[in-house]
């Protein structure tokens, strides 16, 4: 969702909810069209960086 919201909502000046549908629906046409698969990428967490989370959410 946060590529609809960065490339069509935000900023966007919607009149109606016909607008906004349309928009979005133009989105997907466009997304569908190059779309490739989504690559997930994890970063790599060390002990220090852990343990400093844990005391962070303990405060």
């Amino acid at each position: 969702f946060s590529l609809l919201q960065r490339k069509t909502l935000n900023g966007g000046s919607f009149k109606s909810k016909e607008q906004l549908c349309e928009a979005i629906e133009a989105f997907f046409r466009r997304h569908n069209e190059r779309a490739k698969p989504f690559r997930w990428r994890k970063r790599e967490v060390k002990g220090s960086q852990l343990q400093n989370t844990i005391v962070n959410l303990r405060n």
